[in-house]
C-alpha cells in the first residue's frame, strides 16, 4: 500500500499519486537507455526529435527513454506522470519543480556533474557494492578496492565480486526485457478494473525488485548508489517538499518561487552557496523500542517455539504498524518510511512534523502501557534536516535523532505518569491467579491450569505465522479497548486489522510473509490459491510487498503441519540432548552508518547500506538457514541481528556458516564484521530466557574481545570462550580429530582429561608465574600413543595441534576443542 489515507479529495489524490509515480520512475530511462535497443533508439529518436535536439543533443537522453516508458508501458490514464518525467531537468511546473529539485538533493553527495550519454567501460556499468567502500579509518589514504554486483533482481542474491566478464549490453537488455513483461502484464491486467492503488503498489514493488542491483549513474561517478534508492528517496524528499511548502505558502506561484530559488542552489558550482539553516524543511524521525530482550525471551516452556517466534514477529510488525500510522495519518507515502528493522525505524518527514512528536508519543505511550504495563515500550524523535544536512553528511542526521532518543529513554513513560499521576506508583490489580509473564489475571481452563488469553494469543499468532503465505491488511479507524485480550487489539488500537491467510487479495491489501516459500510452491508449480479480491490474471509474486522478515522454523513431517517440541529438537542432537540458542549482530552498526561513508555519506547511500543488510538478514538469510542440515528455529532475524534456536551440535557450524555468507556478502571488507554469542542449555527443559540472557552476555563480551595486534571485535563467543572467527577452523579440525580418535577410533577418553589436565597446568603456571611444563602432556601423549599404535600419527596431530613444539606453547583454545568434543560424544 502506497497512501493509507482515504478521506482526500479526488483532485489532492490524483495529485499524489501522479506525483509519487513521476517521482519514482523519473530516471527509469537510464535503465531502458543502457539496453541499447536500436528498435527503441529508432522509435524514440523520431518521437522526441524536437525535444532533444532543442537543447543541441543529437540522441535521445534518459528523460526521453523515461517519456517513451510511461507512454508504451503505462495505462492511458496515467499519462500525466510523461511530463514528469520528460521535463525533470528543465521543469516549469509546480510539480514538476517538486521532482527536479527533489532529485537534485538526493543526488548531491551522490555524484558529480554527470552527462549520462557519454560513452564508459562495461565494468562501470555495474553496481559497486556500498558494502566494499565502508571505511572506517580515515588514516589510511588508499581507497578501498570497489567490489561489482551482477545485475540481477533483488532477490537473486549473488556475492559481490572483484573483477567479471560480463556483457553489460546483454545484461541490461535481459534484465530490462523481465522488467518490462512484468510491467506489460500489470498494465493489461489493470485495463478493465483499473485500481490506483494497486497499480501504483506493485509498480513501486516492480520497480525494488528489478532496479535494486542497477546503479542510479555511473559517467564520471562511482556507481554505488543503486537507482532503487535513489528513486525512492527522490520521491520521499518530494513529498516532504510539497507538504511542507503548502504549510509555509497558500499559493502555488509562492511554492514555485521557493523551489526555484532551492534550484538555483543546487546548480554545480554553488555548492559553497548552501549554508547551515538554509532550507529547513524535513526532519528525520526514529521510532526505538525498549524491552525487546525481557519481551521476547519471558515466555512459558509451553508453546515456547510458537510464542519465541510471534513476539519477535509482532514487535517488527508492531514497529510497522506505528511507522505507517503516522504516514496515514499525515497523508505521506510509504516511500517515507526509509528502514524498518532492528528494533527501529526511520521517516523522513516534513519539518512540521517535529511540533507533533509529543501528541504521537502520547497515544503510543497510552496503547503500550496499558497492552504491557512498561514491559515494552516505543519511544520516537526528530532531529532537524536542512538543504546543508543533504548536502554534506546526512550520517550526521542518523546520529543527532539517535542522540535524542537515547536523552528521551531516561524519561520515558513521562506521558503516562503525567496523566496517571500517583496511580501509577500504586499497586497493579492483585489477582490470586496472576500470569508470571503479562501480570494479567489467569483464567484456568480445563486443560491448563495457568492459561492466560494475553499470552495464548501469542502462541496462536505463532502457529498462523508458521503456517501462512500472506498477511491480508487493512487500515481503518482506531478502536479504543478498556483492556487489550489479545495482539490483534493492540494493532486495531492503531487502526491496523490483519489476517493471516494462503489466499492472497488485492495487491495493496497482501503483504507476503516468506517469499522463499512461495518461491518453493511456485518450483513445485503449486497454484497460489486467490481469494476474494485477488488478481483474475494469476499470482505474480512480484506485484507484493514482502515484509522481509526470516519466518523459518522445524516441522517433524514433510507436509510441513505439525512443529517441531523443545523436546523434539534436543532429542534431535548428537552428543548431549539438549538446544542451544545463537545471537548475533553487525559490528560497529553506528559507526558505519556516521563515518563509514566519510564526506560522500548522502540518503540514498544510507538508504542502499540500509536494504543491503535488510536483505541478508531477511530473505538471504532465511534461505541460508533453510538449506542447513538440523533442525533450527529463527527466533528473529531482520536489520542487523538475528537470533536462532536449534539442537546444539549443529549450531556452532551454522554460525560459522552465516558469518562465511556474510562475509562474502559484505566484500570481506575489515570494516564490516559480525559478531555472534552461543549459549548451550544445561538440560532440554532448562528456562529459553535464562539461556538467551547468558548468550546476549557472552555477544556483548565478544564485541570487546581484542586480539594481540589490536584487532577487535569480529568474534565469536563461544560460551565463556572467545574465538576470533579466524581461529574457528584450527578449533573445529582439532574438536573433529579429538571426537573421531575417542568416538571412532575407540581411543580412550583419557585423551579428553589429559587435555584438560594441561590446560589446568597451563593455568596454574600462569598464576604462580611458574614455566609451564609442556613435557607433561608430551609424555603422556607417548604413552598413549603406545597404547593405541594403530592411531600413532592421529594422536601426534592433536598433540602438534595443542603443544608447538617449537615454542611449547598451549593451543589457547584446547580446553574449547576437548569439551566441545565430549559433549558430542557423551551418550
Amino acid at each position: 500500500m502506497i497512501f493509507y489515507s482515504a478521506h482526500q479529495r479526488e483532485e489532492d489524490r490524483n495529485f499524489d499519486y501522479t506525483l509519487f509515480l513521476g517521482a519514482i520512475l523519473h530516471d527509469i530511462g537510464k535503465f531502458y537507455m543502457r539496453t541499447e535497443n536500436p528498435d527503441a533508439k529508432k522509435n524514440i529518436s523520431k518521437e522526441y526529435e524536437a525535444f532533444y535536439q532543442a537543447e543541441g543533443k543529437y540522441a535521445p537522453r534518459h528523460q526521453e527513454w523515461g517519456a517513451f516508458f510511461v507512454e508504451h508501458f503505462l495505462p492511458e490514464s496515467l499519462k500525466g506522470v510523461t511530463s514528469l518525467v520528460l521535463y525533470h531537468h528543465r521543469p516549469s511546473s509546480y510539480d514538476q519543480l517538486l521532482i527536479s529539485v527533489a532529485d537534485k538533493i538526493s543526488a548531491k553527495v551522490d555524484r558529480k556533474d554527470i552527462i549520462e550519454e557519454e560513452a564508459a567501460g562495461d565494468k562501470s556499468k555495474y553496481l559497486i557494492s556500498v558494502l566494499s567502500q565502508i571505511n572506517l579509518d580515515r588514516d589510511k589514504k588508499e581507497p578501498k578496492k570497489p567490489f561489482y554486483k551482477l545485475l540481477k533482481k533483488r532477490y537473486d542474491v549473488e556475492n559481490p565480486t572483484e573483477g567479471f566478464s560480463s556483457n553489460a549490453k546483454e545484461d541490461y537488455q535481459n534484465l530490462w526485457t523481465e522488467f518490462s513483461r512484468k510491467i506489460s502484464i500489470l498494465r493489461d491486467g489493470f485495463e478493465s478494473s483499473f485500481d490506483l492503488e494497486d497499480f501504483a503498489t506493485a509498480v513501486y514493488n516492480l520497480l525494488r525488485i528489478y532496479t535494486y542491483n542497477v546503479p542510479s549513474a555511473f559517467y564520471h561517478s562511482q556507481p554505488d548508489i543503486s537507482l532503487w534508492a535513489h528513486s525512492k528517496s527522490t520521491a520521499a524528499i518530494a513529498f516532504c517538499l510539497d507538504r511542507q511548502l503548502k504549510k509555509e505558502f497558500s499559493q502555488e506561484n509562492e511554492r514555485i518561487r521557493d523551489l526555484e530559488a532551492i534550484n538555483t542552489k543546487l546548480l554545480p558550482g554553488n555548492e559553497s552557496a548552501i549554508k547551515k539553516g538554509d532550507y529547513p524543511y524535513f526532519c528525520l524521525v526514529k521510532g526505538d523500542v525498549s524491552g525487546i530482550q525481557d519481551f521476547v525471551f519471558d515466555t512459558s516452556m509451553d508453546g515456547a517455539l510458537k510464542a519465541l517466534k510471534a513476539k519477535s514477529f509482532y514487535i517488527s510488525f508492531l514497529l510497522d504498524t506505528i511507522a505507517r500510522y503516522i504516514l496515514k495519518e499525515e497523508n505521506m507515502p510509504v516511500c517515507n518510511l526509509i528502514y524498518n528493522g532492528g528494533g527501529h525505524f526511520y521517516l523522513l518527514m516534513p519539518r512540521y512534523f517535529m511540533e507533533k512528536i509529543s501528541h504521537y508519543q502520547q497515544k503510543i505511550d497510552k496503547i503500550l502501557f496499558s497492552a504491557h504495563r512498561g514491559a515494552l515500550n516505543v519511544l520516537l524523535e526528530a532531529a532537524e534536516v536542512d538543504l546543508y544536512d543533504f548536502a554534506r553528511n546526512f550520517g550526521d542526521c542518523f546520529d543527532r535523532v539517535s542522540r535524542n532518543i537515547q536523552k528521551k529513554k531516561a524519561c520515558k513513560l513521562k506521558n503516562v505518569l503525567e496523566e496517571t499521576k500517583m496511580e501509577f506508583f500504586e499497586p497493579w490489580e492483585d489477582h490470586d491467579l496472576k500470569c508470571p509473564h503479562c501480570g494479567r489475571k489467569i483464567e484456568p481452563k480445563e486443560d491448563n491450569p495457568d492459561y492466560c488469553r494475553f499470552c495464548d494469543s501469542f502462541v496462536k499468532l505463532g502457529d498462523e505465522l508458521m503456517k501462512s503465505l500472506f498477511i491480508v491488511d487493512s487500515w481503518g479507524e482506531e478502536k479504543e479497548f478498556s483492556e487489550f485480550f489479545n495482539i490483534h487489539n493492540v494493532l486495531k488500537a492503531f487502526g491496523r486489522t490483519i489476517e493471516f491467510s494462503n489466499h492472497y487479495e488485492s495487491v495493496a491489501n497482501t503483504l507476503i510473509l516468506d517469499r522463499s516459500r512461495i518461491e518453493d510452491l511456485q518450483i513445485k508449480k503449486k497454484e497460489i490459491e486467490r481469494g476474494q479480491k485477488g488478481s483474475r490474471q494469476g499470482f505474480e509474486s512480484e506485484f507484493y510487498e514482502d515484509l522481509d522478515i526470516s519466518t523459518h522454523v522445524p516441522f517433524k513431517d514433510v507436509n510441513e503441519e505439525v512443529l517441531m517440541l523443545i523436546d523434539d529438537i534436543a532429542e534431535s542432537a548428537k552428543g548431549i540432548k539438549t538446544w542451544g540458542i545463537v545471537r548475533g549482530d553487525v559490528d560497529n552498526l553506528g559507526s558505519i552508518f556516521k563515518d563509514g561513508l566519510g564526506k560522500d555519506n548522502s540518503i540514498s547511500r544510507v538508504m542502499t547500506l540500509s536494504e543491503e543488510f535488510s536483505l541478508f538478514f531477511g530473505y538471504y538469510f532465511n534461505k541460508l538457514v533453510k538449506k542447513q542440515d538440523g533442525n533450527i528455529l529463527v527466533i528473529y532475524a531482520g536489520g542487523d541481528d538475528f537470533c536462532i534456536l536449534g539442537q546444539w551440535d549443529v549450531l556452532p557450524q551454522i554460525a560459522y556458516k552465516i558469518y562465511t555468507e556474510f562475509r562474502n556478502f559484505s566484500c570481506h571488507n575489515p570494516d564490516v564484521t559480525l559478531s555472534m554469542g552461543f549459549e548451550i542449555a544445561p538440560d532440554k527443559k532448562y528456562p529459553i530466557y535464562r539461556v538467551a540472557m547468558v548468550c546476549g552476555d557472552h555477544l556483548d563480551q565478544a564485541k570487546e574481545y581484542e586480539r594481540e595486534d589490536g584487532k577487535k571485535k569480529d568474534c565469536f563467543a563461544f560460551g565463556a570462550n572467545f574465538v576470533g572467527w579466524e581461529e574457528f577452523e584450527d578449533l573445529k579440525k582439532l574438536k573433529e580429530a579429538i571426537a573421531d580418535l575417542v568416538g571412532n577410533k575407540n581411543v580412550s577418553k583419557a585423551l579428553i582429561n589429559g587435555i584438560y589436565a594441561v590446560c589446568n597446568l597451563k593455568k596454574v603456571a600462569q598464576a604462580q608465574k611458574e614455566l609451564f611444563k609442556a613435557w607433561r602432556f608430551v609424555y603422556f601423549m607417548a604413552r598413549l600413543k603406545e597404547r593405541h599404535s594403530k592411531f600413532s600419527a592421529e594422536l601426534e596431530d592433536v598433540l602438534d595441534k595443542i603443544i608447538d613444539k617449537k615454542t611449547n606453547a598451549l593451543y589457547k583454545h584446547s580446553y574449547l576443542a576437548a569439551r566441545w568434543a565430549e559433549l558430542e560424544l557423551r551418550r
